[in-house]
């Protein structure tokens, strides 16, 4: 009887324990991974995770923070929504091939890239705007050219290739400037023993390669999205000549750059936290817009770059969460652009303007997000 009673309560002790285990485990917050590429065009992400109290003050959805750069919970006003965990990419182009394999649910990264990977039937989509132009040309401290012209003259008249190093093969500013190339009718080649081409390209494999590069004489010149251009400019190894904003053929005024894109099954399963998300990122934005000086400290502050740097790289960008007509045109003339270098051959080429939206974007999630904004102002 001593024994029956003593495993009697052994085991009513452990289902105690599990109901208790069992609780609490269905008690967590649920959790949003969001991968970024670390740099200034993603900025509006920084804004949100540094200023948590002026969200709190001014609209009740804020981030506190348990860790810095990677671990935040996202409040709106005493509620936890959800746990937002932080994961820095590789890269802008890298960064859908990274969220493909599962590493994060919601990727901040280039329109080229993810209109790639879509083109291939990726299951992915852009749901929003973030960030357009910030790219530019750069050469070396000490080669003639100024300005757009006087660099074409100059490539069309060596003797040899010249040089240019990119971070890597579907990177928004290489694209913009092989196009501009081919309209000026400048040859490029990525073949070092084709020497009768005026521009030899070289992979440098991160845009944290381009500056060394350019000081260490492995390149001549590059074209890349700031704070790099900026930072030649500081340590003195380069001079922004160009913004390639205003290359030929005239396409690429206020270019979509950078964007913020999901998976499918993301966008259906935890729709209303990647809503929430981009409410934060929403405001963030306005912020930015409304006082530059918030940027320019959040940008430094997370980067790790000089506030100089930033004040010369910050204007050169413009961020935005509506995808208004000018952002929509140039999404649509990327994917016809990638079409014509060659990029898009699968269930993007040949498309409407309107199957490019089908199959490339879902907006509705923006959209939402910036009418829960605009009601949190009233």
């Amino acid at each position: 009887m001593h024994h029956t009673t003593k495993l009697v309560i052994t085991l009513a002790f452990t289902l105690m324990v599990s109901s208790l285990l069992c609780t609490v485990h269905a008690g967590d917050p649920p959790v949003l991974k969001v991968g970024h590429v670390g740099h200034d065009h993603h900025t509006a992400l920084y804004v949100a995770a540094l200023n948590g109290d002026m969200f709190k003050k001014d609209y009740g959805l804020y981030l506190k923070e348990v860790r810095p750069k990677q671990l935040y919970q996202l409040y709106d006003g005493d509620e936890l929504v959800c746990e937002l965990e932080l994961f820095k990419a590789g890269g802008g182009s890298k960064m859908p091939t990274a969220m493909d394999q599962g590493m994060f649910d919601v990727g901040f990264g280039g329109v080229a890239a993810v209109a790639f990977h879509v083109d291939k039937g990726r299951p992915m989509k852009i749901i929003s705007p973030l960030h357009s132009k910030g790219d530019m040309l750069v050469v070396s401290a000490d080669l003639a050219p100024n300005n757009w012209d006087e660099f074409v003259e100059f490539t069309k008249n060596r003797k040899e290739p010249l040089r240019v190093g990119f971070k890597a093969p579907k990177a928004i500013a290489l694209l913009i400037f092989q196009a501009a190339l081919d309209e000026v009718g400048v040859s490029y080649t990525h073949d070092a023993s084709k020497r009768d081409a005026d521009i030899l390209f070289i992979n440098m494999k991160g845009a944290g390669h381009l500056n060394p590069g350019l000081q260490n004489d492995i390149i001549d010149a590059y074209v890349c999205n700031n704070p790099f251009c900026a930072i030649a400019e500081e340590k003195g190894m380069g001079r922004c000549i160009a913004d390639l904003n205003d290359l030929p053929p005239g396409l690429w005024k206020d270019h979509p750059c950078c964007m913020i894109a999901a998976m499918d099954d993301v966008i259906e399963k935890k729709r209303d936290l990647v809503v929430k998300f981009l409410e934060l990122i929403t405001i963030a934005t306005d912020y930015m817009n409304e006082n530059p000086d918030i940027a320019i400290q959040s940008a430094s502050q997370w980067i790790g770059t000089s506030l100089e740097v930033e004040k010369k790289s910050i204007p050169t960008s413009s961020y935005l969460t509506d995808p208004n007509e000018v952002w929509m045109k140039g999404i649509h003339t990327w994917v016809k652009t990638m079409e014509d270098l060659g990029h898009i051959k699968g269930q993007l080429a040949g498309k409407t303007n309107e199957e490019i939206n089908e199959l490339l974007l879902d907006l509705s999630l923006i959209n939402e997000a910036r009418a829960n904004v605009a009601a949190r102002r009233k």
